[in-house]
């Protein structure tokens, strides 16, 4: 036995409630140990010695080092304490807070058993049930469809497929975005993010000048009820993107502080360093180094109830939650109370976060639902595009990721291929239509919700920022292509109940990936060879005579 891969850490995504009377352990060990029998005794830790129950653990999957045992076990008591035995060649060793033991005395447990001190019904960090089959849709308003061809048209600096850049407007609008809820709920689309609507200077509105106002060149209010209105009817849930970490430079109340120092009543919302504003060398806290996005201070009282009066504000329009840009960058006790306010009267509400890395410490059940899932975009990426990674190592990369969370958060992080702040997938593709085409498969075989960026499905082109966020060929979209005929299949299969549970395992199998999901399994071919495969595909891409192509894959059950 390898004794220093073994690792267990309660209160963690090692130890956790998946509901009031249930729990979850997880246990890591090298991966050359995965035949041993390990076994969790728990039960109240007040009584572990006399009411200790046995729970089988199973190796569940592994990664390039270590083999992850796990169990969900049904609770007696909401006081937990645990032991750990794993039996090696007749011999039984101990696994408690004081180590790998020879030998232990249960009498004296108290001393060192992992513990969860109690289960609290808050503890549970409940999602959203509808994020299992959500698959949703991003939309960049500016950039996806005019639907008010009468409205004052003198902001539009670009013609619609001109080539973008970061300061012209091209004219999209929420009334665009009405009149398609039939092509996007003939796609299968069940959700739509989109990027901020309120007023904003810019073309992408993430400098924000008034969080209650629908931004004048994307309609009103009444565009904006409509739209929720009719989305819903068409089963389509709308998302909306909040920037809390900071606003724009001519919001208000920075303009108030500005002018009038500490005397005016926003000095506190803002990070300031001195007895005034210094606009040439600034002397406050901003996103990024970007002058004109001052940041905010969210634990201010003030601009907490402000902030929190914008979330209800939306949500009492009947929106179906958040995403919050930046939200890695805002404090976690902000995002503990605005939780707790929210799930209190909207329980179904999805609180989502942007976050570009490991993101365990907002997902432990008190602040975000889910983030934005960047780590699953770059072993797609690393597969797929660069192919540095081979079958295993995709394999071995998305088993590893699977144990970064909590289920229940992991079930409600936003899987994606690309977004408005990245290279469109297509396009470091290379423009290879089947590569493509098997990154959607594996991105909707991923636990998560799925999300595709609006124009993957003609599929649209696009280098980085802001080159990704070209004009939507709405009237090519509606025509169809066998492309888009493929997506439509692979979204049906999304929304089955296999690829809705929290099952999943990633392996390689002669040289494919193969990632299970209940009794659906994905085969994936990203090499350049063929590789023979005898199945009956419920789905296939470039797959024929028992044969999957490089760049193809089957689905079968």
């Amino acid at each position: 036995m390898n004794r220093k891969a073994i690792f267990h850490l309660s209160e963690s995504p090692y130890s956790y409630p998946t509901s009031q009377d249930s729990f979850f352990f997880r246990l890591r060990m090298a991966k050359e140990d995965q035949d041993l029998k390990v076994t969790v005794y728990y039960g109240n830790k007040f009584f572990l010695r006399e009411m200790k129950q046995p729970a089988v653990m199973k190796p569940a999957r592994t990664d390039e080092e270590f083999v992850y045992f796990e169990a969900e076990v049904k609770l007696n008591d909401n006081r937990v304490g645990y032991v750990f035995e794993i039996e090696e060649d007749g011999h039984t060793y101990y696994y408690t807070e004081a180590g790998l033991l020879d030998s232990y005395d249960y009498h004296e447990c108290y001393k060192d058993y992992f513990e969860y001190s109690s289960v609290h019904p808050e503890d549970i960090g409940d999602t959203p049930e509808w994020c299992k089959n959500a698959v949703f849709y991003q939309i960049f308003p500016d950039r996806f469809r005019m639907g008010n061809k009468n409205k004052d048209k003198s902001y539009i600096t670009m013609g619609w497929y001109d080539k973008p850049t970061p300061r012209d407007f091209a004219g999209g609008d929420l009334r665009g975005i009405i009149d398609s809820l039939d092509y996007l709920q003939g796609l299968g689309i069940n959700a739509i993010y989109l990027t901020p609507i309120f007023k904003a200077g810019s073309n992408h509105k993430y400098d924000t000048l008034d969080y209650f106002e629908i931004d004048p060149q994307f309609g009103t209010l009444d565009d904006f009820k409509e739209l929720v209105q009719k989305a819903h009817e068409h089963g389509i849930r709308i998302v909306l993107d909040a920037v809390f970490n900071h606003m724009s430079y001519f919001a208000p109340q920075f303009q108030d502080v500005i002018k009038h120092g500490k005397q005016s009543p926003y000095w506190n919302w803002f990070y300031i360093h001195g007895d005034e504003v210094n606009t040439e060398k600034p002397n406050y806290w901003t996103f990024s180094i970007g002058k004109y996005m001052p940041k905010i201070n969210v634990t201010n009282p003030a601009t907490e109830a402000y902030l929190n009066s914008v979330v209800f504000h939306y949500l009492e329009y009947g929106i179906d939650g958040w995403r919050f840009d930046v939200g890695d960058e805002i404090s976690h006790s902000f995002w503990r109370q605005l939780r707790a306010k929210v799930k209190a009267k909207y329980p179904n509400a999805l609180i989502l976060g942007e976050h570009w890395h490991n993101a365990h410490s907002f997902l432990r059940g008190d602040e975000f639902d889910g983030t934005m899932n960047y780590p699953v975009t770059y072993a797609i990426y690393d597969y797929l595009i660069y192919k540095k990674f081979s079958a295993e190592k995709e394999a071995d990369t998305l088993n590893r990721l699977f144990t970064n969370y909590r289920i229940q958060a992991t079930m409600a992080c936003l899987n994606l291929l690309d977004s408005h702040d990245t290279h469109r997938f297509f396009n470091l593709a290379n423009q290879n239509k089947d590569i493509l085409e098997c990154a959607i498969a594996l991105l909707f075989f991923v636990p998560g919700m799925s999300c595709l960026y609006y124009g993957t499905e003609i599929p649209m082109d696009g280098a980085f920022d802001p080159d990704c966020r070209r004009g939507f060929p709405y009237e090519e979209a509606i025509k169809g292509s066998p492309h888009q005929d493929l997506i439509k299949e692979l979204i049906k299969i999304r929304k089955t109940p296999d690829l809705s549970s929290t099952d999943f395992l990633a392996y390689e199998e002669n040289g494919l990936l193969v990632i299970k999901r209940g009794d659906t399994h994905l085969y994936m071919n990203a090499t350049d060879h063929d590789i023979a495969y005898q199945g009956e595909p419920i789905c296939s891409h470039n797959y024929e005579n028992g044969v999957i192509k490089p760049n193809g894959f089957l689905i079968v059950k």
